[in-house]
């Protein structure tokens, strides 16, 4: 079987049982942030809100820590918890951490990163992780969408500096994001009581 079809097959079956969602259609254009400046991000954020994504399907106290390497690459350390719910409850959490590296895809764009996770397939270095917008100190806006065949995968972050804050601009984040095309319906806040 292609390997292709099997991925597609695997990603239906995915999006069948919620853990993913696909779309039909092709990525939107989105941009990212002009004037990126990739030091002031470095550090910790929390996702305040995203999308439902495989990696973090039932997944609570999800932050990222994003620190510079000596080869001048991004170390990226995700982590969080798995809950494991009964009748809607939290019975049982597991912590889960995964490590992996991004690049800055194309220096004139230094908002489009590269980001890889262990035996993550290579995209062909092309970014994968679009920061669209951000202030450092507050929030953060990334975008990265997949297209498979006819139909696409997104998913998008809304990342604040503190656990569970609302950015006092959402609704000036959404309205841009659904300029772009992005339904931001999708959007699932992200439990971070208890972490």
């Amino acid at each position: 079987m292609d390997v292709r079809c099997l991925f597609l097959a695997v990603c239906l079956v995915a999006s069948a049982s919620g853990a993913i969602d696909l779309f039909i259609g092709q990525c939107p254009q989105v941009p990212t942030k002009p004037d990126f400046e990739l030091n002031k991000y470095l550090g910790l954020w929390f996702s305040y809100a995203n999308f439902d994504a495989i990696f973090q399907f039932g997944s609570s106290c999800v932050r990222a820590l994003y620190s510079l390497k000596s080869d001048g690459k991004i170390k990226v350390v995700n982590s969080g918890s798995f809950d494991f719910r009964l009748f809607g409850r939290s019975v049982w959490r597991v912590p889960i951490r995964i490590e992996g590296e991004a690049f800055i895809v194309d220096p004139q764009t230094p908002g489009g990163l590269n980001v890889k996770f262990g035996n993550q397939p290579d995209m062909g270095g092309k970014a994968n992780y679009l920061i669209m917008d951000t202030d450092y100190d507050n929030y953060s806006v990334v975008y990265s969408c997949t297209e498979l065949g006819s139909a696409r995968n997104e998913l998008a972050w809304i990342l604040t500096r503190q656990k569970g804050v609302r950015p006092a601009n959402l609704d000036n984040i959404y309205q841009r994001l659904t300029g772009y095309g992005v339904n931001v319906t999708n959007f699932k806040l992200i439990d971070h009581s208890n972490c």
